[in-house]
């Protein structure tokens, strides 16, 4: 397929709605407590606020899973 100034114009299009999106989304998660996860450089990153206590985990454990028994 030609990339043409029409079919630019739509991918650009996409992107802008879809980052819109992610972004609202993100913010929504901020709102309800819910920390937003990212993969930079092949590492789990969260936005969620550092504990200040040692005992907390570091913020970029990935989540644990349903039925892991190193949960309490």
């Amino acid at each position: 397929m030609l990339k043409t100034a029409p079919h630019e114009h739509w991918s650009a299009e996409l992107i802008r709605i879809g980052n819109l999106a992610v972004r609202e989304t993100q913010q929504c998660n901020r709102q309800l407590g819910i920390p937003n996860w990212y993969s930079l450089n092949g590492r789990l990153v969260s936005d969620a606020p550092r504990e200040e206590s040692s005992a907390a985990s570091p913020s970029h454990s990935p989540p644990s899973k349903p039925g892991d028994p190193s949960v309490s």
